[in-house]
């Protein structure tokens, strides 16, 4: 299938590409796409219906952890490149409305981008959307099991010890990510301490994290920076124990409380990225960020 457009070489090495449907030119407005681990060019589908939304175009952009580059990464370089990524679309329309919106990884990413901005760096935005904020610890445990998840983190530790967090780990650590490179370091982004406690530097959205800790991340994003979940109600990375309504609404009250919004919730009938779902499943996420966006258009 072609896919008309542009291809963005928004800083040394990286590129980004902007869809351009037929029969219609650049807009002002700007949604930038960071898919998850795996992802890469076209390969989350809905993107392609997003294509619908008049007045924005969408723009996937591509970070050193784009397809098999995931497990030799961290959120904090995914959010630097992001950060590359908004200042060069911001010079090239500064009048234009940018918001970023995140699939599975890409948003922790976005999270650790918000993040960023509470302490002043980066490029502002004009709204985050974060589709899919599953836990990776959550994920990993729910295929195997906890035993073997914590002889994982164990043997993670020892190679950091000794020097070795950079190097990639034997495949039988990898946990579901098997098929992935990954570094002792990444392997330890999510995980749980000695005594079974959530630890991660990138933990942002497992069920079981406490208020305290999730007012450093829901509570401390910029509150002026309108932020939506679009949470897959059929999610299978997500354990059967996790009450999906009730996680986001907890979100959603950390924010409030901190004097912000968080707008969306569950998205039922999808799965992860939406693959192989029901047309209407489809149209009901795409009318949700569409709805988002007119509202970013307002402010």
């Amino acid at each position: 299938m072609a896919n008309p457009g542009i291809l963005h070489s928004y800083t040394k090495g990286l590129v980004a590409f902007e869809h351009l449907p037929p029969g219609r030119n650049q807009t002002q407005n700007r949604l930038l796409f960071v898919g998850g681990l795996g992802d890469g060019l076209f390969t989350v589908p809905y993107v392609r219906e997003l294509l619908c939304i008049i007045g924005w175009n969408i723009i996937e952009v591509l970070i050193s952890s784009s397809y098999k580059g995931w497990g030799t990464g961290n959120v904090k370089r995914d959010a630097e490149e992001i950060a590359k990524a908004v200042k060069y679309f911001r010079e090239l329309n500064p009048e234009g409305k940018i918001v970023l919106m995140g699939h599975s990884t890409g948003c922790q990413d976005s999270m650790q981008y918000l993040l960023n901005l509470a302490i002043g760096s980066g490029p502002v935005l004009d709204g985050v959307i974060l589709q899919a904020p599953v836990s990776d610890r959550e994920a990993i445990v729910m295929s195997t099991n906890k035993t073997s998840y914590l002889t994982s983190i164990n043997f993670c530790e020892s190679w950091i010890a000794d020097d070795k967090g950079h190097e990639i780990i034997p495949v039988e650590m990898r946990q579901m990510f098997a098929d992935t490179p990954v570094s002792a370091e990444r392997c330890l982004a999510a995980p749980l301490d000695a005594n079974g406690n959530p630890q991660g530097s990138e933990d942002f959205f497992s069920s079981d994290l406490n208020d305290e800790t999730l007012t450093t991340t829901f509570g401390r994003a910029p509150t002026n920076i309108p932020l939506m979940v679009l949470y897959s109600g059929n999610d299978q990375f997500v354990p059967g124990f996790v009450d999906k309504e009730k996680l986001v609404e907890h979100w959603r009250t950390v924010r409030v409380a901190a004097g912000g919004t968080l707008d969306g919730g569950v998205v039922y009938g999808a799965n992860h990225n939406l693959e192989d779902v029901p047309e209407e499943v489809t149209q009901d996420l795409v009318t949700r960020v569409e709805q988002f966006l007119r509202s970013v258009e307002t402010l």
